[in-house]
Order: C-alpha cells, then structure tokens, then sequence
C-alpha cells in the first residue's frame, strides 16, 4: 500500500514560500521519507500481515506563478464583462482569491488531473456578469493557446496555486496576438 503524506509543517512552510513576494522565504526541504515513517510508525499496526506499506513523501506542483516550473508559468487572461466597473487591480485581487480558494488542499488528491476549463467554469461561475471571458496563456515561448489546458500531477504531487496579479492580465478582447495561437490552428 503506497501512503503519500504531506505534512502540516511542510505546509504551512510551502505555503508561505509560495505567498512571499519579498524573496526571502526559502522554499522548504522535500519531507525525508525515513522521517515520516519513523513519525508515522503506528500506521504500520493497522496493515494486514500480508500487506506492504510504503510511506512516500508528498510534493507540491504549484501552478502559474514566478514560483512554478518554467514549463508551468502562465498569465490568466481576462476580459472584463461589458458593463462590470470594477477596477483591473481589484479584478485581478478577486481571482488570485479565488483560484486560492480552488487549489485549496481539500480539493485536490495526489495524482489528480487539472483542467483549465474547470477553474474557468468556477471563475465565470463565481466572478459572475464581472468577467466575460478568461484564457490560460502559456508563457514558455514553445508552448501556444491551449497547451495548458490539461496539466498532470504525478503520484506523490498535488496542485497548489503559485499565481499572483502579476500573472493575470486584463485585457479588451482576445485576440491571436495576446492569446498566442500556434501557426495554422485557426484560433481566432
């Protein structure tokens, strides 16, 4: 039985490294796993005699953000609905808070899958008349419209939500130029 465990240490500590935008939170250690089943022990009375359990460590993937992969950096493009008066900085604090509240760690499991199109339901849905429409855009210049759109965990990851209002950018409409389409696709 492979058990992957996050701590609540580790993620108080990750958490604060991802919200520092001052650069002095270093990013916390990976858990030891040697650690963790020494701290988990008793765990291991509640196994079958012919059961197996491995104790693995927990990671974040976080998403996004200056603090994810550079394969996983993108901008959250945003077209204010036609008759919204919020500011563009009071738009952008809204949906950090609210993709904070999507990749909250009830929601998630080790191993799952993200969809953009989920979080851009739940934005649409909570954001309601605000916002007439929000595009994923990669910013790995290898990467075009829709590359992002899917995004895998591996077994011991867990999403976690790097983005800031630096990442989202207000726009007036999309268009193949701030959407970045591949050659040919026929994207707008």
């Amino acid at each position: 039985i492979d058990m992957y465990i996050l701590t609540r240490n580790y993620d108080e500590a990750y958490r604060n490294y991802i919200l520092d935008n001052t650069g002095t939170v270093a990013r916390p250690g990976d858990l030891n796993p040697f650690d963790l089943a020494n701290s988990y022990s008793d765990l291991f009375d509640y196994k079958m005699v012919s059961d197996t359990l491995i104790i693995n460590p927990g990671k974040y993937k976080p998403l996004f953000g200056s603090k994810s992969q550079e394969s996983l950096q993108a901008t959250i493009q945003v077209v204010k609905g036609v008759n919204s008066t919020i500011s563009d900085n009071e738009l952008k604090s809204k949906i950090v808070t609210m993709i904070d509240d999507y990749f909250a760690l009830s929601n998630w499991d080790f191993g799952d899958t993200f969809y953009f199109s989920e979080l851009s339901a739940y934005l649409h849905r909570t954001l309601g008349t605000i916002i007439s429409s929000v595009v994923l855009v990669p910013l790995d210049t290898q990467k075009y419209f829709g590359d992002m759109y899917e995004i895998r965990a591996e077994p011991n990851e867990i999403f976690a939500n790097a983005a800031t209002v630096d990442n989202i950018v207000v726009i007036d409409a999309l268009t193949s130029t701030n959407l970045r389409t591949a050659p040919g696709s026929g994207v707008i």
